[in-house]
């Protein structure tokens, strides 16, 4: 009865955490074609690995970068110049590219966002950085995600770097939101001293800060998994 319990628990856990969807009120509804794009999407070929650069050549996964992937209308406009029925074409061509994982597919529904609403508007913003903030706290409550040099430590370590990073790029009424997320901006004391007692707290083994290239952060596996082998018995 206990294990039921607790695998109950999981379930209703993952289920809620999978629910916390912050761009449910921006992003639109799923048209046809782009139910079509999901149902046939395919990962990009070769994902990126987060690097620990601090430079806007930093990318991670099919979305997550300054101009990556690089999707644009057949009329070269940017999407503010089309309208809403061209948005939404334009967005069926992003569902096409399957997410890398939890915290790339954060990165897309960013990068929809804007589409959909424009560069420059800070829902989307809030709501990519409640998303990150989401993944890092999901790993956190793990017992893994507080051990350096596993796996959840290292997703946690990329969605908190990210979502700090993000914060001090796109802050509130900014002119540099109507830039798309560059990375360049990690230069900052701040990020680079978290950067370094990140590190002097590991050992050489263990200093790889990001995922390694066989690594997804896909929470709902990850999580469940985790959490079914520590509480059902």
């Amino acid at each position: 009865m206990k294990s039921v319990i607790a695998l109950l628990f999981v379930t209703l856990f993952c289920f809620t955490l999978a629910a916390k969807d912050h761009f449910s009120d921006l992003n639109p509804p799923l048209t046809d074609k782009m139910k079509e794009s999901k149902a046939h999407a395919k990962v990009c070929k070769k994902p990126a690995i987060a690097e620990e650069k601090f430079d806007k050549s930093f990318r991670y996964g099919c979305f997550c970068g300054e101009h990556y992937p690089d999707i644009k209308d057949p009329s070269l406009k940017p999407p503010e110049y089309l309208t809403y029925t061209q948005r939404k074409e334009l967005i069926a061509r992003y569902y096409r590219i399957k997410p890398y994982d939890t915290i790339d597919e954060a990165c897309m529904q960013h990068d929809i966002c804007y589409v959909y609403n424009g560069t420059d508007n800070q829902e989307c913003n809030d709501a990519f950085y409640a998303t990150l903030r989401d993944i890092y706290d999901a790993y956190e409550k793990t017992k893994e995600g507080q051990q350096p040099g596993t796996k959840a430590w290292r997703c946690k370590i990329l969605a908190s770097d990210m979502s700090s990073i993000f914060r001090t790029i796109f802050t509130a009424g900014d002119d540099i939101s109507a830039s798309r997320f560059s990375i360049f901006a990690m230069i900052t004391p701040f990020t680079i001293a978290n950067k370094i007692m990140q590190k002097s707290a590991l050992s050489v083994s263990e200093r790889s800060g990001y995922p390694l290239p066989f690594e997804r952060c896909i929470i709902n596996t990850d999580i469940e998994s985790k959490e079914t082998n520590n509480t059902v018995r």
